[in-house]
């Protein structure tokens, strides 16, 4: 009898200790939701970010090296776009529809993340501003960011196929062989890149 009230003793100990623990995180305050993913902005690069994966899109006539007339800048393109803030948008990405990409020079006018339906919309604290052209089954970019990281400029050449929904880019310049793929809505004149990882979305408009 004496063992069995000791084990008693101690299984009351233990369900005293489990309930206090509870009762404890129940009363913490609720933490504020993140962004999707892992909540580090992305760099809106439409174009030329050596993520791999995408094959094709290289016209025959292309060398083994990066374009030697750039002078080392891929683009002489100038930037023209507007400051835009990264913004958090509750919600998923909406579905691509694809469409007809029309060549000409667009800027960009949005820059959104969707953070899901337990996100914090607003601004992210990331700045973006950027240009690209497309002609000829090339698009080139000139992209600087900043906000809560150093202003970077970065200039790219690539070429791009578009198929159904999916926009996919062989790079270049600076870099050889690297690609992107990212989903798109074109509506002259405004064109719609989604990627589907981040969860971001860069709105740009033709001129």
């Amino acid at each position: 009898m004496a063992r069995s009230r000791r084990v008693s003793s101690v299984l009351v100990g233990v369900v005293l200790l489990v309930v206090g623990a509870a009762s404890a995180c129940s009363s913490d305050p609720p933490s504020r939701p993140g962004f999707a993913g892992d909540g580090r902005p992305n760099a809106p690069i439409v174009v030329g970010s050596s993520e791999g994966g995408v094959e094709g899109g290289v016209d025959a006539g292309d060398s083994g090296t990066a374009d030697s007339s750039d002078g080392g800048v891929c683009t002489d393109i100038t930037l023209t776009g507007t400051l835009v803030d990264r913004v958090g948008v509750i919600g998923d990405p909406p579905v691509a529809a694809g469409g007809i990409v029309v060549d000409g020079t667009y800027d960009l006018t949005v820059y959104s993340v969707y953070v899901g339906v337990g996100g914090v919309a607003g601004p992210t604290g990331l700045t973006a501003r950027s240009t690209i052209r497309i002609a000829a089954g090339r698009i080139e970019q000139i992209l600087e960011t900043g906000g809560s990281s150093p202003l970077t400029t970065l200039r790219s050449k690539s070429a791009y196929t578009a198929t159904a929904a999916t926009f996919a880019t062989t790079e270049l310049c600076p870099n050889l062989g690297g690609g992107t793929q990212r989903q798109f809505t074109a509506n002259d004149p405004q064109l719609v890149f989604t990627d589907l990882v981040s969860k971001e979305a860069f709105t740009f408009v033709r001129r």
